[in-house]
């Protein structure tokens, strides 16, 4: 057995081969897991539409073929069967080709149904032709039996100033020759024969039904309708009219020999008289869209045709989004493809969402989003690192989020989200964090340089074993470490400092970003072989932004759009618009799209899949499922021994597995990082335990507090008050803090008010043993 075809196309070679249908043998079951498996394959190929011809095999000789009789496998074959090949060279290509009679059949049906859908605005555009016929019928009837050319000459020649004896002569003239028109046999027939029509309709109605009489008026609209059709025509000479709409595929994309070589002319590419040559036939690859193979005249190549895709684009009236290149064999051959339509018009939501199911990053990779083909596009996050960036609301968050929900569902990951602003925007992904927390330049120093001794010791081991890389067999006994670095501008400009680690003495500081910017240049050195990957996401970069050896050693860059060619450059590579990856030049309206420099994807543009993050949490049930696979696997943050977060807890004091104590991104000491406590008391708690657990908090502080934890939800502009007035914030975010705790207290039997105290200085606020008990905690 060499390789498998289809049952509609022979084996290679003639009649050396023979086919055999495996699917024959198949039970039910079988068979419908084979062919979704084939759906899904075929779907990918260049015809790009499944088919049902899987599982056949070729038997290259007839020992083979008597082999499999032999062993009762299958029956003989008969030696006369006809392949139908002698027809082959006769018959052309897109007679044969069952893609092309597949998409005619898809084309025919999609027009049909369009045509039925629009048939009322159809309707009800003849009925109006048909009463402009009714008008200019009625008036050349009446111009010809009244002769009203005459009179028309009357007017001119009174205009003129002519006598009045010459008006009575045309005057005169008319009477006569409309009185000779009226008597003519045809005028006579014609007007018997429309009232004897009219008085037979209206008698067929009211004798039997106006239905009868409706279809019996069928002739006399469609006369009406042509004599309309004629005088558009006659009003506008150059107009093409139809009463129908063009459906959606109505052969923009359909390509041919011609087409191209005059697209190709209108671009500039070719001279008159060079001809574009077409490979094969072309193949509808989707309902709108084609695709042809062509060789390219001349010492043109694909690279000139990148370089000219806007003008190209022109050439066959699309957007350069709508048209696709590539190489097809040799620069000078290309695969062309062609939209009719936006193929990035729709949104399409992540495929995680329809099954959340474990995920593999090592080998399939995350989806992230597709390309215009339709076709999924997958980053894999081995032995590479990574660089995400664009404008702000320009679908960079929309990617990550899909790339920390895939990370989520395989538990072979370790996950470290550093936010760098609104990390309140991450809340919902802590629980497959084995680290998260936000906005702390000296703890992500602390975190990389945990990273560091991490990378340091996995190299031991290599060096041990005498290996140069850790590969998927070492994931059980070295995870996959993903450090992701979210809004990493905002570390890069920090003007906190740290001790300077080269000072013995401890004397001397140094900026944080400084360090940061080291420790990332480092690490990208070499720990990409060591299972360990770090991803920075940044937005409005300058050429400065990223580590020039962080950027030079990432392997894998997703760029959305920017605000220019400086800015695309920076997330890319140098030289990145000059070679066409320009992605300032995104339309503003194309939502969600980005260029990826990914494995398997160079160049590619595509929409990032949707996940919904506004009207409600999407990613919380692939965040719970990721959640429960690990808590089986026993892989959830806080169930494994883990080096980096143990190197956190002694040097820092404090842990961020799951976000911390309160899964909000604050950390906290280690003992408190379980209570089961989540939500506002969860907040309440934490708040109360950075300011060292005092037995009472005012209300104003506590919403200060909660404002820098949560700024989205507690901030002033949240709660829609003025940040000056002391007395409408104590008021209005007093009352959205009762009603929050009253909510989260609900059906508990529970409760939580403030208080107010005399001792001392006077207040209003929240004692910490309240608080407790509110949340279920025993009283120490």
């Amino acid at each position: 057995m060499s390789q498998t075809y289809g049952t509609e196309h022979p084996a290679p070679g003639g009649d050396e081969g023979r086919v055999i249908e495996l699917a024959k043998f198949m039970d039910p079951e079988a068979r419908a897991r084979v062919e979704a498996e084939a759906r899904e394959a075929v779907r990918l190929t260049p015809a790009g539409l499944p088919d049902l011809s899987a599982g056949t095999l070729r038997l290259p000789d007839e020992d083979a073929v008597e082999q499999l009789v032999e062993g009762g496998v299958v029956e003989q074959l008969d030696e006369d069967q006809d392949h139908g090949g002698a027809l082959r060279p006769i018959i052309p290509a897109t007679f044969r080709d069952p893609a092309v009679w597949r998409h005619r059949r898809d084309a025919a049906r999609n027009a049909a149904a369009f045509h039925a859908v629009r048939s009322p605005l159809y309707a009800g555009r003849a009925l109006r032709v048909a009463a402009i016929g009714a008008a200019a019928g009625i008036r050349d009837a009446w111009s010809y039996v009244f002769a009203t050319e005459y009179g028309e000459l009357a007017d001119q020649v009174r205009r003129k100033g002519a006598g009045a004896e010459h008006i009575a002569d045309l005057r005169a003239d008319r009477r006569k020759v409309a009185a000779e028109r009226r008597r003519e046999p045809l005028v006579v027939y014609t007007a018997t024969g429309v009232t004897s029509y009219v008085s037979a309709v209206v008698a067929l109605g009211v004798a039997w039904s106006g239905a009868l009489a409706g279809t019996a008026l069928l002739p006399l609209l469609l006369v009406l309708y042509l004599l309309g059709r004629r005088e558009l025509q006659r009003r506008n000479p150059d107009a093409v009219f139809t009463i129908t709409d063009l459906p959606a595929d109505h052969g923009r994309a359909v390509l041919g020999a011609d087409s191209i070589t005059a697209a190709f002319r209108r671009a500039g590419l070719i001279r008159e008289g060079v001809e574009v040559e077409l490979v094969g036939p072309v193949r509808a690859v989707a309902l709108h869209a084609s695709e042809a193979v062509i060789d390219l005249p001349g010492t043109l190549t694909l690279s000139d045709l990148i370089k000219e895709r806007e003008r190209l684009a022109k050439g066959f009236r699309v957007r350069p989004e709508w048209l696709d290149l590539s190489e097809a064999g040799d620069p000078g051959r290309v695969r062309l493809w062609v939209a009719s339509e936006d193929p990035f018009g729709t949104a399409r939501p992540a495929p995680l969402l329809t099954n959340p199911a474990r995920t593999d990053v090592w080998s399939t990779g995350i989806p992230i989003g597709f390309n215009r083909r339709g076709e999924v596009i997958t980053l894999r996050l081995r032995h590479v690192m990574a660089l995400l960036g664009g404008m702000s609301r320009t679908g960079k968050g929309m990617i990550l989020r899909n790339l920390i929900c895939g990370l989520g569902l395989d538990p072979r990951v370790n996950l470290r989200l550093v936010a760098g602003a609104k990390p309140g925007e991450h809340r919902g992904y802590a629980r497959v964090c084995s680290t998260f927390f936000g906005r702390r330049p000296e703890r992500l120093v602390a975190l990389l340089d945990a990273v560091l001794a991490e990378a340091y010791r996995r190299e031991d081991h290599l060096e041990e074993i005498g290996r140069a890389k850790l590969g998927e067999a070492d994931l059980a006994r070295f995870p996959l470490e993903v450090v992701i670095v979210d809004e990493y501008k905002q570390y890069a400009t920090s003007s906190a400092r740290i001790p300077d680690p080269a000072d013995p003495e401890g004397k001397r500081t140094i900026k944080a970003a400084d360090r940061i910017a080291e420790q990332l240049e480092e690490l990208a050195a070499f720990a990409a072989a060591l299972n360990i990957t770090l991803l920075i996401s940044t937005q409005d970069p300058d050429a400065n932004t990223v580590p020039r050896g962080y950027k030079s050693n990432s392997g894998a860059r997703i760029c959305t759009r920017t605000g220019g060619a400086t800015q695309t450059n920076a997330i890319l590579k140098d030289g990145a618009t000059g070679a066409g990856l320009r992605a300032h030049e995104i339309p503003e309206a194309l939502k969600g799209a980005a260029i990826v420099d990914i494995d398997g994807a160079p160049g590619e543009l595509i929409r990032g899949y949707f996940i919904e993050d506004e009207e409600y949490d999407g990613a919380e049930p692939l965040i719970t499922a990721g959640a429960e696979l690990r808590a089986e696997l026993g892989r959830l943050p806080g169930q494994f021994e883990d080096p980096v977060e143990a190197y956190l807890v002694e040097v820092t004091g404090e842990s961020s597995v799951a976000g911390g104590p309160t899964g909000s991104g604050r950390p906290g000491a280690p003992a408190a990082t379980s209570t089961g406590v989540d939500g506002v008391l969860a907040d309440l708690l934490a708040v109360f335990a950075a300011e060292g657990n005092p037995d009472r908090m005012r209300t104003a502080e506590i919403l200060a507090a909660l404002a820098e934890l949560d700024p989205e939800e507690w901030s002033a502009e949240a709660l829609g008050v003025d940040q000056d007035d002391a007395r409408a914030l104590g008021r209005i975010g007093g009352r959205r803090l009762a009603e929050a705790i009253s909510r989260a207290l609900d059906g508990t039997g529970r409760t939580l008010a403030a208080r107010e105290w005399t001792a001392g200085e006077r207040g209003r606020g929240y004692f910490l043993a309240d608080v407790r008990a509110a949340a279920g905690i025993a009283p120490e």
